[in-house]
């Protein structure tokens, strides 16, 4: 089986997790003609047209030969749900994002916390925040953030913004970027080069609206002009 190079490869080793934000994330870029694999619970791979219901299977982190998984990938999506899973599944995704490292593969990360999960998940994240290209988060989970980092509780789009900036300066991820759907929605990405925002969004799920985002950046790269580029195609 030969795997395409510059591919995205999707892993949400949870059951259930080709119906999350990966999952929903991978189909979207599919569909919008990107090479996209998925990462079975078996250690298998499978372009996402291929993929097939595995929910029951049982998963070992010795299953999965990171090294041929993920050689001449581009990215690597993953998302917090897998941090509530069993042992076996969070060790897989360590053991996958430190393999990314190795091979050049950029990590991008949709955090997908809800109010009972945050801490949990988030305090996994940050020992690694690194590791990460991407993250997306929601407005609730900037609020989630700034609570966890004992910072005042932003009230407005201003003070969102400025929590934004500084979560991202705090964590140098490149491409920090927040979404709202309520509202027609709004979409900022904090990153190396500064802010850059969009005022609506419309309702997708955060997945979709994230593949369309990385298919942007996919195609325009990741400099200040490219940025405000790719967050206009996540709306396409």
């Amino acid at each position: 089986m030969t795997r395409p190079m510059g591919r995205i490869v999707a892993f949400a080793p949870e059951r259930g997790g080709w119906e999350g934000p990966v999952g929903k994330l991978a189909r979207k870029m599919q569909l919008l003609g990107n090479d996209v694999w998925w990462i079975h619970r078996d250690g298998t791979d499978k372009p996402v047209t291929e993929f097939h219901n595995d929910n029951e299977s049982k998963i070992h982190r010795g299953a999965f030969e990171w090294r041929k998984l993920l050689n001449g990938a581009r990215w690597l999506i993953s998302a917090g749900p897998t941090l509530t899973s069993d042992n076996e599944e969070l060790a897989s995704w360590s053991a996958a994002l430190t393999f990314a490292e190795l091979e050049g593969t950029l990590n991008a990360l949709v955090l997908s916390s809800s109010k009972e999960n945050f801490t949990h998940i988030w305090s996994k994240i940050v020992p690694r925040i690194r590791q990460f290209h991407i993250v997306a988060i929601t407005q609730q989970e900037i609020e989630r953030i700034s609570k966890y980092e004992e910072w005042n509780i932003p009230q407005n789009m201003e003070q969102l913004i400025d929590i934004l900036n500084r979560i991202q300066k705090k964590t140098l991820v490149p491409h920090l970027i927040a979404r709202e759907a309520k509202n027609s929605g709004w979409g900022i990405n904090s990153h190396t080069y500064g802010i850059s925002k969009i005022d609506q969004t419309g309702e997708c799920d955060i997945g979709e609206w994230i593949g369309g985002f990385l298919h942007g950046l996919i195609q325009f790269g990741h400099g200040e002009n490219a940025t405000q580029k790719a967050l206009k195609e996540a709306n396409q």
